[in-house]
């Protein structure tokens, strides 16, 4: 191995570290195709906004291809929805729930299992638990399609490495009534995308250990890139 010597080691890593600009934030929805066209079809789901007295449990089940944009060791830091094309704007007051725990993971094979616990390899990561409050407006509408949501930020970022990503949502409802307006977009379950690319299961009640089939709510992941990693050398 050639030997460097480590005044060069250090001019060049001061160099690298002055010259490269911070780590920015990127996204990816999923499914990809409908990252800035609406699904087909103008269909909705509210699993994951239902409100008073009604707890919901979702799964997103995201086949590998739709990540091949994120390196292995990028952070997944945060999510989103969108409106479906006859929504209104969301919520029309805040919308406070006492409980919206999410946990993300190593995925299953598509088209997933009913059975929740089946769809993760391995254990899960909470990456979001506790109150979660949407203020009035935070999913505007207008546009085709309309404007993604105010993102859900992670507390603790999911580290995604290859393979499927499996989200589970499981919330006690929020402390207000929405309108028959209000449902986010979903991907149908005879699109072409569905059971290769994107999967979904859904359930009355927050502690549900089985559901059904459901649309797929298109969703946006916040993610970090994996910072660059620079070849080792040695050092004389």
């Amino acid at each position: 191995m050639r030997k460097v010597s480590p005044a060069v080691i250090a001019a060049v890593l001061f160099t690298v570290l002055a010259l490269a600009p911070a780590v920015e934030a990127g996204v990816v929805a999923t499914p990809n195709a409908y990252a800035t066209i609406p699904a087909p079809g103008g269909l909705g789901l509210n699993t994951f906004i239902r409100d008073l007295n009604n707890p919901r449990t979702g799964q997103l089940l995201i086949h590998a291809l739709e990540l091949t944009a994120l390196p292995a060791g990028s952070q997944v830091t945060g999510m989103t929805y969108r409106m479906f094309a006859g929504g209104t704007s969301f919520p029309p007051a805040d919308a406070t729930w006492a409980d919206y725990t999410i946990r993300v993971g190593e995925g299953g094979p598509l088209p997933g299992s009913t059975t929740f616990a089946n769809n993760f390899v391995g254990v899960p990561t909470i990456v979001k638990t506790g109150p979660l409050t949407f203020t009035t407006g935070s999913f505007p509408v207008g546009g085709s399609p309309n404007p993604w949501g105010t993102d859900i930020v992670f507390t603790t970022p999911f580290i995604y490495n290859s393979g499927n990503l499996c989200i589970e949502v499981r919330h006690t409802g929020s402390n207000i009534t929405n309108a028959a307006t209000h449902f986010l977009e979903a991907v149908a379950t005879t699109d072409p995308n569905y059971n290769t690319r994107v999967w979904s299961a859904t359930a009355t009640g927050a502690t549900a250990t089985t559901g059904a089939v459901a649309t797929y709510t298109v969703t946006r992941l916040q993610v970090i890139p994996s910072p660059v990693e620079l070849l080792s050398v040695g050092v004389e």
